[in-house]
């Protein structure tokens, strides 16, 4: 009985290391400071997220509830791009309505083994709507 978990280890954890991984890159449609706030938490990059201006929890919760990127709230856009850190960085501070709760369900196909692993880059034009 254990050889057979042992080998049922070992097939799933194979195919987990043939899933590709989407990287996404931001291209900013504009120079205002709300797209350079947008692209960093896309990036998931929380450190200059909250560099970007002169930090205080106020300025946070102004960010997380007034800064639209590609029309949704800031934390749905990171959430939307699997930035994780800046997603619950923000939407702790964010107002109950616009509040973004995390669901987790994932549906893998283990019929199916596909040999490529390169990583597949998307590119994402970000604009801001404030």
């Amino acid at each position: 009985m254990n050889v057979l978990k042992f080998i049922l280890l070992i097939v799933i954890a194979s195919f987990a290391f043939n899933a590709n991984s989407i990287q996404y890159k931001f291209i900013a449609g504009d120079n205002s400071f709300a797209t350079k706030v947008c692209i960093f938490a896309g990036s998931d990059n929380k450190k200059a997220l909250r560099r970007s201006k002169q930090y205080s929890i106020d300025n946070v919760r102004l960010i997380a509830n007034s800064v639209l990127c590609n029309d949704m709230p800031i934390a749905s856009f990171a959430k939307k791009y699997h930035a994780m850190n800046t997603f619950q960085y923000l939407n702790r501070v964010t107002k109950r309505s616009l509040r973004e709760y995390e669901t987790n369900v994932e549906i893998k196909d283990i019929t199916t083994a596909e040999a490529d692993t390169s990583d597949v880059v998307q590119i994402i034009y970000v604009r801001s709507a404030k």
